[in-house]
């Protein structure tokens, strides 16, 4: 750790379903003492799933944190030493109702490195074919059909403000994928 910092066991202060928190506290070599709550969360995929016209499948999905539907890509929480690669397969299959046979990973991502490890793996999905799967009872979600100039201009409107679909379509964007 930087600066000669150590850190002390860390105490579970909440543990739900799909995340922890808990409780650290960091010695620092001044003697100052700071505690910190970190949520644990297993780590995310997210996809863009493309069509042979190009065309992008995204959801809007009702967010119950928010109270409000998003506009989003795909995405699924990995479960425990869940592969990335397996996870966004199952997702994809859950929330848009297609398969696909090409996959590309578009890196890793940090969403709130500030109080959370989690760890969101980006993927490219292409040759898509349908292969519908139930859904998780828990989400409610249409599927939307977008170029990548609607994209663009959902993201510019603020009609697409979800960073983890804005940042794996960037970065899709910068590697010339898309």
């Amino acid at each position: 750790m930087a600066g000669s910092a150590t850190k002390q066991q860390p105490q579970v202060v909440y543990s739900g379903r799909k995340l922890s928190i808990t409780r650290e506290e960091i010695s620092f070599p001044t003697g100052k003492i700071v505690s910190r709550d970190i949520v644990r969360h297993p780590g995310a995929v997210v996809i863009i799933p493309q069509q042979a016209d190009e065309a992008f499948l995204l959801l809007r999905q009702f967010r119950f944190a928010l109270g409000c539907e998003i506009l989003e890509f795909p995405a699924g929480t990995l479960e425990l030493r869940e592969p990335p690669l397996n996870c966004a397969q199952r997702e994809i299959r859950e929330e848009v109702k297609h398969s696909a046979t090409n996959w590309t990973p578009l890196g890793e991502f940090y969403p709130a490195p500030g109080f959370c490890d989690e760890i969101q793996h980006g993927f490219l999905a292409r040759n898509l074919s349908l292969a519908p799967k139930e859904q998780d009872e828990d989400e409610v979600f249409s599927v939307v059909k977008m170029t990548r100039i609607e994209v663009e201009k959902a993201i510019l409107s603020g009609a697409l403000r979800d960073n983890k679909s804005i940042a794996v379509f960037y970065r899709a964007i910068l590697l010339g994928l898309i």
